[in-house]
């Protein structure tokens, strides 16, 4: 099935640390890179809690449409196993990602493990449970030597970052420089977003100044800092 699956799956959290954590479940690591071969990695899944929990672990391919829009879509050349598992108090599970045929690509891949709670049917608890835990974190298939390349244009009272190289870029800690002025402006703390290779991610700005005033723009690109001139606007 090809068709993208929306918002609601990327409405999940995702903490910014080499653990994910969300209730009582952990899942490290938080961002997977894997080489196209070899073709297997592994994720460890730990229960915090007393209780046991049961878990359903899918693999999508991840894809942005405009503005940077995430959408989500079934695919098959990358699998899950095991793909549910119940997970004792305070006991672990490794779930392993395995590539079904690698094969080498000059963009790099991209995808998302979606692990959801999900009720026990046997459970007498588990009829009532309403609210799931979703957690939601991005994997990527690529070589090192795949890399991003990233220009900035202010438009529309909103930063606008393209990514025209190979490899993702994932953006923090962004904050803009005016011409001419020491001070910096703030634009969000913590995670601003994903710019998968030839995407584009748009960031609103709250306090928008003068299209002719905006210089610079600072982020955390990977983990690493990195000042951008501020282009003017495609045509």
């Amino acid at each position: 099935m090809k068709t993208p699956i929306k918002a609601l799956l990327l409405s999940l959290l995702t903490l910014i640390s080499s653990v994910a954590q969300c209730g009582q479940l952990t899942v490290s690591p938080l961002i997977m890179k894997m080489p196209p071969s070899p073709s297997s990695a592994t994720y460890k899944l730990k229960n915090g809690s007393s209780q046991e929990g049961f878990y359903q672990i899918q693999l999508f391919a991840w894809e942005q449409g405009v503005d940077g829009e995430s959408q989500l879509r079934q695919q098959d050349d990358v699998i899950i196993t095991p793909p549910v598992t119940l997970i004792p108090g305070n006991g672990e599970q490794l779930v392993r990602v395995i590539q079904k045929d690698p094969q080498p690509s000059d963009i790099e891949k991209s995808y998302r493990l979606i692990i959801s709670e999900v009720p026990d049917t046997e459970s007498d608890q588990g009829t009532n449970l309403k609210v799931l835990l979703r957690m939601s974190l991005p994997l990527f298939v690529g070589t090192a030597e795949q890399s991003h390349t990233l220009s900035v244009f202010y438009q529309d009272g909103a930063l606008r970052i393209r990514n025209t190289g190979t490899a993702h870029a994932r953006l923090s800690d962004a904050y803009w420089q005016a011409r001419n002025k020491n001070k910096k402006f703030l634009i969000k703390e913590g995670l601003v977003g994903y710019v998968l290779p030839g995407r584009e991610l748009r960031v609103p700005l709250i306090a928008t100044p003068q299209e002719d005033a905006v210089e610079f723009f600072f982020a955390s690109i990977n983990g690493s800092p990195i000042a951008l001139r501020v282009e003017d606007s495609p045509k």
